[in-house]
């Protein structure tokens, strides 16, 4: 939900959607319901024409029917692992000199380390990872750094993802579906051999999912409510975000032999001064991640095992991982 889409929202222009990226790209893909298909693309070659950084959801609306339209642009690299068209099924081509979206990291800070010191921990050899973008990620690869037994499975990779590539942890390669960084990122992409855009259904899918073995997929959370509801999706009563794929592969991990869920989050927001752990949810609140789905919750004050932990126990352990400020005030607010 970008901030011009939250304008449109609260304007009423817009709707929001609540599904799972998997149930997303099922609808997408029947006949009909999506028109046309306009998409950047790298320029030609031998007859074909690359999908670029971005095969995650326009295979299936191109594999429906949907007419598309290419904007041929000498950014976007024409990347080794990523799927190819025949240029006859495009509709046309225009030509466009656009800058491509950049992807700003900001630098991991203490806490972030902190937690990705303990979400290390928690990999086991021969894993294959999942994570989401941003600092906490760049931190986790940190923390996995002189590793050389992983494989990378997910949603969309960053710089980070690249670094961690070309110094050998994720020997076994990487599979994603989207490429979102900076400028020299894209640049390095287009040699990047071991890197392999694949659409939702495989990134997502539950099958491919659960016959990876070791599968562990690292997320965040806005929220986390005692019982082990997560929040990803709504900030001060406003929906921040959507729902994305998170449980898609929340549950892909779950079905993998020997894989592991786990939220990885700081205790506090606003400089310490609004707990992220919470007895409950405001009124409203959507509930994006279902208590059952919860594995391990990581803070930066310890590791909380949710798995086949009764609602006390769960009570009990998240309290241990908040931030020692909020605990006597969560232990009152739900007794």
């Amino acid at each position: 939900m970008t901030p011009g889409l939250r304008i449109d929202n609260a304007l009423g222009k817009v709707n929001h959607l609540p599904m799972h990226y998997t149930t997303f790209r099922d609808r997408i893909a029947r006949p009909g319901v999506v028109d046309l298909v306009v998409i950047t693309v790298p320029p030609p070659q031998d007859g074909t024409v690359g999908l670029g950084l971005c095969a995650d959801f326009a295979p299936a609306a191109i594999a429906a029917g949907a007419r598309l339209i290419g904007l041929i642009n000498p950014a976007m690299p024409d990347a080794p692992g990523a799927p190819r068209l025949p240029i006859d099924r495009f509709e046309a081509f225009a030509e466009t000199s656009l800058q491509l979206p950049e992807l700003k990291l900001g630098t991991p800070d203490r806490i972030s380390h902190k937690i990705a010191r303990r979400v290390g921990d928690l990999v086991p050899e021969g894993a294959t990872l999942q994570l989401g973008l941003g600092s906490l990620q760049t931190a986790i690869l940190d923390a996995l750094r002189g590793r050389d037994d992983l494989g990378f499975h997910g949603g969309m990779i960053s710089d980070g993802l690249l670094v961690a590539l070309s110094s050998g942890e994720f020997r076994r390669g990487v599979t994603t579906g989207v490429a979102l960084g900076s400028t020299s990122f894209y640049d390095r992409l287009g040699t990047a051999e071991l890197i392999r855009f694949v659409p939702v259904d495989q990134t997502h899918g539950i099958i491919t999912l659960s016959a990876i073995p070791k599968f562990v997929c690292v997320n965040s959370a806005l929220e986390i409510e005692l019982t082990g509801q997560v929040n990803a999706e709504y900030l001060g009563g406003v929906q921040n975000s959507g729902q994305g794929g998170m449980v898609d592969f929340i549950r892909g991990a779950r079905a993998s032999e020997g894989g592991l869920s786990i939220m990885a989050m700081p205790s506090t927001a606003n400089r310490g001064q609004v707990s992220r752990i919470v007895a409950q949810f405001s009124p409203g609140t959507p509930v994006s991640v279902a208590r059952s789905d919860i594995d391990i919750v990581v803070t930066e004050h310890g590791v909380a095992d949710l798995r086949e932990a009764d609602v006390k126990m769960r009570r009990d352990r998240l309290i241990a991982v908040a931030d020692p400020a909020f605990r006597a005030l969560l232990s009152r607010e739900s007794s």
